[in-house]
């Protein structure tokens, strides 16, 4: 694991004036796929990725849409919440798994496994009975999601060079978006015409079509390398991470007692303090203590899990103030927080010639700035009672932030270690994205609740439900309104702070030179075959 710091330089080797056909067209010929290679197969791999990925982004927010008529179906509701956390886990304590199994038993093997778990777990989930089943089920959707995008990451890293990998993650982070945009329009429709168990159908044509290209087209590097994937490293983070989530998250069982939470932390700790300690002795670590004290790639992961808190935070909080404190419905809220999505896709666009040419360390710094304007406007939004279309113009700021952060964070990271760790590198940063998300909103929560928890009038369900709200006496809903929008300001000065400290951290990154690898993974390996 080697770089070269000093005056940070543009990154790119291949003429940025190319558009992607001629773009694809020299990488096949001369510095990409050789003569042991196919553009053809290239571009197979990369759309069978693409489908793989919609599998994986498209699943929550359809699902999210059909869960209160599948409430209503199978009963249960003091189980809700737990539909959703488990998934949220099982996907969270498997990312790291998955990233060293694709360093050790190679890349195909382990994202059509995880393609076949995700699928198992959606035909399980379609057929479930009760509740106890269908989060079960879920659980297993969750341990098949949890090896997709890192793995789809991954192997982007492996057959693109840096350069052309910054074009094709723009166009990934567009497809992305997309998808997770059409999420709900498609949960609704397909609820109110075929049923909530076609929720589950509805991805498995994409995971079908991607696993035929990816068998058919993708072959795996044949270097012999470690086949040791750390199971107690492995068990240990996952209790760590099950733990915390838990102890953060708003899911224990009915009646549960102060026992409930003193036996999570207990368990935390002792979790914690094994992992440390086998970490530091293990000779192939699923999380390497060199990777937190590197400074690309520990920059990277502490800087994911910040820009993880802010962006489920937001998703998860602004909905919150738009419709318990300034009384809009469901469509209000989510035309506030859509455009975010959709700058969030734009920006990818954006963030791929300013990788290239500025280097990863500007291009994360000018994300972080941005993230932190909006945050700033949506604190002064909330103080100053912003028209919604103010809101959602500062939020939208956000979005264009995001785009630079992540894909910033990324490819620092991947550029940074050689073939054998790429799994492994790619895999924790995703962890460390969304195990700080999980982890930050149900802080925030926890600090939320408190805060609203003796001074509101109404509650919470009267004022999300239009047709309760109406119900409340005027001087009531105004000052149950008023409680939330005081709260939910210390909870937007949280997400401002963690936002500066995105800011703080990418300023780490040391100045680089990116490694000039004329093709990533030897790509025409990859693609022969």
């Amino acid at each position: 694991m080697s770089m070269d710091c000093g005056e940070e330089i543009p990154v790119s080797t291949v003429d940025p004036k190319l558009g992607p056909t001629e773009l694809f067209h020299e990488v096949a010929t001369g510095t990409g796929l050789g003569t042991a290679g196919s553009l053809v197969d290239r571009r197979f791999v990369t759309a069978a990725l693409m489908l793989v990925m919609v599998l994986a982004s498209m699943e929550q927010t359809v699902t999210s849409t059909a869960m209160p008529t599948i409430i209503g179906k199978l009963k249960g509701i003091e189980h809700y919440s737990w539909v959703a956390s488990i998934y949220l886990l099982a996907c969270t304590i498997s990312m790291p798994i998955y990233g060293r199994l694709a360093d050790t038993l190679g890349r195909r093997i382990v994202i059509l496994c995880a393609i076949g778990v995700f699928a198992t777990g959606s035909l399980l989930a379609s057929s479930a009975q009760t509740m106890t089943q269908l989060i079960i089920f879920r659980g297993i959707q969750g341990l098949g999601a949890g090896g997709i995008m890192p793995v789809v990451l991954t192997i982007l890293g492996d057959i693109y060079t840096l350069e052309e990998r910054a074009r094709v993650q723009g166009l990934f982070s567009a497809v992305w978006g997309t998808s997770s945009l059409a999420g709900p329009a498609l949960g609704a429709l397909l609820v109110r015409t075929l049923g909530w168990r076609s929720i589950f159908y509805v991805n498995l044509p994409f995971g079908l079509l991607g696993m035929i290209a990816l068998i058919w087209k993708y072959r795996d590097r044949g270097d012999k390398h470690s086949t040791d994937i750390d199971l107690p490293g492995a068990i240990s983070l996952g209790l760590l991470c099950m733990s915390l989530l838990l102890l953060v998250g708003d899911v224990a069982p009915a009646g549960a007692g102060f026992w409930w939470p003193l036996s999570l932390g207990l368990a935390a700790a002792i979790a914690g303090i094994y992992f440390v300690r086998h970490e530091r002795r293990t000779a192939n670590p699923i999380l390497p203590p060199n990777f937190l004290t590197h400074p690309v790639i520990g920059t990277s992961l502490m800087g994911s899990m910040l820009m993880g808190i802010c962006f489920l935070s937001l998703d998860t909080f602004v909905p919150l103030y738009v419709q318990g404190g300034r009384g809009g419905g469901a469509i209000g809220s989510a035309s506030v927080v859509t455009p975010v999505m959709l700058t969030w896709a734009l920006s990818g666009i954006v963030a791929a010639p300013m990788v290239v040419h500025l280097g990863f360390r500007r291009t994360a710094t000018f994300g972080t700035l941005m993230i932190t304007t909006g945050f700033t406007g949506l604190l002064l939004a909330a103080i100053f009672s912003f028209s919604p279309w103010m809101l959602t113009a500062v939020l939208a700021i956000t979005g264009f932030g995001f785009g630079p952060t992540s894909m910033s964070y990324l490819l620092s990271a991947q550029e940074t270690v050689e073939w054998k760790q790429r799994g492994l590198v790619t895999s924790n940063v995703m962890f460390m994205r969304t195990a700080g998300g999980a982890l930050g909103i149900g802080a925030l929560g926890g600090l939320f609740t408190r805060l609203i928890s003796s001074n509101l009038a109404a509650t919470p369900q009267q004022l999300l439900d239009p047709s309760l709200r109406k119900q409340i006496p005027q001087h009531m809903l105004a000052a149950s309104q008023l409680v939330v929008c005081h709260a939910l300001l210390w909870v937007f000065l949280a997400m401002l702070a963690a936002a500066v400290m995105g800011i703080l951290v990418t300023r780490r990154i040391p100045a680089r030179k990116a490694a000039r690898r004329p093709l990533a993974m030897h790509a025409a390996e990859a693609m022969a075959g």
